[in-house]
């Protein structure tokens, strides 16, 4: 049927199976379950292989999402409101940084990845995704008067502020967009500062243990390459905290 093969040929709007949500690169990364980009490009296509248009509702089209990502060379999302921001779910960078992460792997070529700000009508910006997250991490996940509201919320602030750190790990594990200036400043802030990791021992040592672990993940992984001394003192209080976590 010569529409229908036009049809796929053209298909441009790709998304889930019907009845799902997510491309499930969150919880490849949140479990450790990847080796490298292969396997989340393999993923965010399989997961988003579906074809919708005119004439599809979630037409399965693995092949003609791969065509597609072969020839992107830009992706982008935006920011419209301070209410959200990129480490505000772990469906942004499962998303976006998933897309990103298989076109680059498919294309075999750099992807340059954008971020809209559209918060001022009459002052829209546009940056790169490695701006937008030193922005964001800047603004909040380092500010101490936002740590400082944080730790008012005791068990749910620490958690909360865990989660962040590890969707700033999920932004650089799918697209390597994030400094290791961000990565160190996590560790001087949250582990060193002796104030801030007795904070988490008493009220969430569970928190505390992801954020270190996540650190090592991004050290093993060559994702992040510290300041001297820095993955050896990380290291040192995670041994601290494990004694901590077994006497409770």
């Amino acid at each position: 049927d010569p529409e229908m093969t036009w049809n796929d040929a053209t298909a441009r709007i790709f998304g889930a199976k019907p009845g799902t949500y997510s491309s499930g690169i969150n919880l490849i990364v949140y479990a450790s379950s990847w080796v490298d980009q292969k396997d989340i490009s393999d993923l965010f296509t399989f997961s988003n292989g579906y074809a919708y248009g005119r004439t599809a509702y979630g037409k399965q089209s693995y092949q003609q999402l791969r065509n597609s990502l072969k020839n992107v060379e830009v992706t982008f999302d935006k920011v419209m409101s301070d209410e959200h921001d990129l480490l505000g779910c772990c469906c942004y960078f499962s998303n976006h940084g998933g897309m990103t992460a298989a076109a680059r792997e498919l294309s075999d070529k750099e992807i340059k990845t954008y971020y809209g700000d559209t918060r001022e009508v009459s002052n829209v910006e546009i940056r790169t995704l490695s701006e937008e997250i030193n922005r964001v991490v800047s603004g909040k996940q380092l500010n101490p008067r936002w740590i400082e509201g944080q730790k008012k919320h005791g068990y749910k602030g620490a958690g909360d502020i865990s989660k962040r750190i590890g969707r700033v790990y999920g932004w650089e594990a799918t697209t390597e967009a994030v400094e290791d200036w961000i990565f160190d400043d996590i560790v001087k802030t949250f582990i060193s500062n002796q104030e801030n990791r007795e904070f988490f021992q008493k009220n969430n040592p569970w928190a505390m243990e992801e954020i270190s672990r996540r650190l090592m993940e991004a050290y093993s992984r060559k994702l992040w390459q510290p300041e001297e001394g820095l993955i050896e003192e990380l290291q040192d209080h995670y041994l601290e905290l494990e004694s901590i976590l077994e006497e409770n």
